[in-house]
């Protein structure tokens, strides 16, 4: 019984932070891929204001 609570706990307590942990990753990839086009976007600025 006494492992069964364990488990159960150990169960509830990481819930919360998987899903901080695959938040966080989620945000931190929107983040790379948005700079990711603002250098993209730059660069073809550039290549529109030569013309």
């Amino acid at each position: 019984m006494l492992e069964l609570l364990k488990s159960l706990l150990f169960a509830v307590a990481m819930v919360p932070v998987m899903m901080v942990v695959i938040m966080g990753s989620i945000y931190c990839l929107g983040e790379v891929f948005n700079v990711l086009s603002r250098i993209g976007h730059s660069d073809g600025q550039r290549a529109k204001n030569q013309h």
